[in-house]
């Protein structure tokens, strides 16, 4: 697995435990985007959905809980987050389907189930921890989509003064997405630091 370089202790469950206890609190314009993300994904009829970086499973808990998905893919690769998430979502059953891995890693979205109707992120891509990295990022997401099917991102991005290089601004987000095979960029919500952002794959690629 590839060393992960960014500032938290994800595999270290006591500090994942204090991270998902605060998260909400810290940040509690995060539930008007999970509000966000259950309107674009609720007008789909029955998606299949992957979450990526899918933390200790808010997002995934609100949108299985209020929209008709027929799966909910959870990515990502802390143990802990899984295991929080698990717990969390106990409830729905087999509709909940767990994966551990890093986006860090080469090919590896080659295991996961494609094609998705939809792919959601919440917070989690600036953990690459280089933005010159995003882009091809967006393009193995891409591979992971069916042709037409959204792509739902909220994360960090450079704005005003803020000028960090493990972030893009929002006008690079876009054209990574574009690059990346995607049209129909939307800026869908912003709150606090983070901005919720939306395309749809375009090309009819094989995967």
């Amino acid at each position: 697995m590839h060393d992960y370089t960014g500032p938290h202790d994800y595999f270290n469950k006591a500090y994942v435990n204090e991270w998902a206890s605060v998260a909400n609190s810290k940040r509690p314009f995060r539930l008007e985007f999970f509000d966000a993300f259950v309107s674009e994904l609720a007008v789909l009829h029955n998606p299949k959905v992957l979450d990526v970086g899918s933390g200790p499973g808010f997002l995934a808990e609100r949108v299985l809980g209020r929209c008709d998905v027929a799966s909910y893919h959870l990515f990502d690769f802390s143990p802990h987050m899984l295991e929080l998430s698990g717990a969390r979502l106990r409830d729905f059953g087999e509709r909940a389907v767990f994966h551990q891995g890093s986006f860090l890693d080469e090919g590896w979205w080659q295991s996961l189930p494609a094609p998705f109707d939809a792919i959601v992120s919440m917070q989690a891509i600036h953990e690459v921890r280089d933005s010159a990295r995003i882009p091809k990022l967006y393009g193995e997401l891409k591979l992971l989509l069916r042709e037409g099917g959204i792509i739902l991102l909220a994360d960090e991005v450079n704005e005003g003064d803020r000028k960090e290089k493990h972030l893009l601004s929002l006008s690079e987000q876009e054209a990574a997405l574009l690059g990346a095979g995607f049209e129909e960029f939307r800026r869908l919500c912003a709150a606090g630091d983070l901005v919720l952002f939306a395309a749809r794959r375009c090309d009819s690629d094989s995967y």
